[in-house]
């Protein structure tokens, strides 16, 4: 029993910290796609 609580735990974790990242890799491509020479963003 408590191998499936800490699996779960450590997969919530896991699903939480990857789902971080790929927001901030989707949002630096965003920027990055929008981005034309004139926006001053560089």
């Amino acid at each position: 029993m408590e191998t499936l609580i800490v699996v779960l735990i450590v997969g919530a974790a896991a699903t939480f910290v990857g789902r971080r990242a790929w927001l901030s890799v989707a949002a630096a491509r965003k920027s990055k796609r929008g981005c034309g020479s004139d926006c001053g963003c560089k």
